[in-house]
């Protein structure tokens, strides 16, 4: 039995897919200061901006967990006073 094959538009976008990756690939091979210093700056401030969020985390972190240590000091020091 023969397959009629229904027609189909495409459009071969291999070419396109290629350089869009070989492009990439460059970007991401090259080392810094290999894409001037727009970029190293760009990165720099990127890196900053990273540790400042973690620093703001940490500190907001030391601040519960210190919360929490007073709690339960707060708790086994009240619980010395009662007798079981």
């Amino acid at each position: 039995m023969p397959v009629k094959l229904a027609q189909s538009s495409f459009r071969d976008r291999t070419q396109e897919f290629q350089s869009v990756a070989e492009r990439l690939r460059k970007s991401f091979s090259s080392g810094p200061g290999q894409n001037g210093p727009s970029s190293n700056t760009s990165r720099a401030e990127e890196q900053r901006s990273v540790v400042a969020h973690q620093s703001e985390f940490n500190r907001r972190a030391s601040k519960i967990g210190f919360g929490i240590h007073q709690t339960s000091q707060k708790l086994s020091n009240g619980q010395e006073n009662f007798s079981f």
